[in-house]
């Protein structure tokens, strides 16, 4: 995956407290194949973007062209929350954002967002609320999140602080997804699996050296 280490980039607001997952990619989108050229950018919040006769909603920002490309989604409490379809983390990834800011994420969407590449960062709700002001008065107008210092940087250039796990943290600046960290260990791996075979011959083969 693409490794973070800073990013500035414009933010757009979404305070939408509790979006499930099932509402960041509806479930009929769920049977589509996803490949390259075929994604899941469309389903992306599809009926929050979009009306029962597929009409833009004049009060998403998400459609509003002054806030640009937006890469940053600042979003409300419980962002995620519901199933723990992956799917849901691929389809915020197909839209273009590679972070998200709001005040809480679900444990597991949060767990699959990372794997992604996607950062999300937790900031106290009064911060978020501020977030969404400067961009609404300034729509395009940049955020910045320096991973390694653990930052984010306001449009008025206020710094604000946040937690990550440390492990993550390395995971993410690297570029590493849990199969990448796996495989950094092949020669490890090759080795333990010889001196297994040699040590119990009558034992099944569980890998190809």
């Amino acid at each position: 995956m693409q490794p973070f280490t800073i990013l500035t980039a414009a933010a757009v607001p979404l305070p939408i407290a509790k979006i499930d997952t099932g509402m960041i990619l509806p479930g009929r989108y769920m049977r589509r194949h996803r490949r390259p050229g075929h994604d899941y950018s469309e389903a992306f919040l599809h009926d929050v973007r979009f009306d029962e006769n597929e009409q833009p909603r004049p009060e998403c920002a998400l459609n509003d062209a002054a806030y640009g490309t937006p890469q940053i989604l600042l979003t409300d409490a419980d962002f995620g929350c519901g199933s723990s379809r992956e799917g849901a983390a691929y389809a915020v990834m197909d839209y273009g954002f590679r972070a998200l800011i709001g005040p809480s994420f679900a444990e597991i969407f949060y767990g699959n967002c990372l794997q992604n590449g996607i950062l999300l960062v937790t900031l106290d709700e009064a911060v978020i609320h501020q977030l969404w002001a400067a961009v609404r008065a300034r729509p395009g107008s940049e955020i910045t999140i320096d991973l390694p210092n653990q930052l984010v940087i306001d449009p008025a250039g206020a710094r604000h602080s946040f937690d990550i796990n440390p492990l993550r943290k390395e995971r993410l600046i690297l570029g590493q997804d849990d199969i990448s960290v796996t495989e950094s260990h092949g020669a490890e791996i090759v080795a333990f699996e010889a001196k297994r075979r040699m040590a119990f011959p009558w034992l099944p083969i569980t890998s190809q050296a």
